[in-house]
């Protein structure tokens, strides 16, 4: 998998230069997981950001009586946990791959070292990531998808 082309592609890094792109990749990990895996689970500690390159994910949430229920799918290019990177706290929702999926991992850990050694990039970042969360609280569904 080619990290940069996917982290370049992704909307959530619109207007980020090619310098930064790069150091995201460096810090990011690439993750290939089989079909029918939990990548999170609800009410687990939240300690990282995820973006499918390849595959497809359902989004789980349990019910009263403790059954899961999918609330919505997710393929190449969603962006799971976005606010992982800046919030921590517990998932929201399960998330469980529906077939083979690769990831492009970005830990709380990396992006805060990030934060302190790079204040361009983080800068950078950080914008695209406003940029990105306003235009999905802009959109019918975006309110939905920054649920994981």
């Amino acid at each position: 998998m080619n990290t940069v082309k996917v982290l370049k592609e992704n909307s959530l890094f619109k207007g980020v230069d090619e310098r930064v792109i790069n150091v995201l990749a460096n810090i990011s990990e690439a993750v290939s997981v089989p079909a029918e895996t939990v990548i999170f689970a609800e009410g687990m500690q939240s300690d990282a950001m995820f973006i499918i390159a390849s595959g497809k994910v359902d989004v789980l949430k349990d019910s009263q009586d403790k059954q899961e229920t999918v609330i919505g799918e997710l393929s190449r290019g969603d962006v799971l946990g976005l606010l992982s990177l800046v919030k921590g706290g517990s998932r929201a929702v399960t998330v469980k791959s529906k077939e083979p999926v690769e990831l492009i991992t970005i830990t709380q850990e990396s992006f805060d070292k990030l934060v302190k050694n790079n204040i361009h990039a983080a800068y950078q970042v950080l914008f695209s990531m406003t940029q990105y969360i306003a235009d999905l609280i802009g959109s019918p569904e975006g309110v939905k998808e920054m649920m994981p």
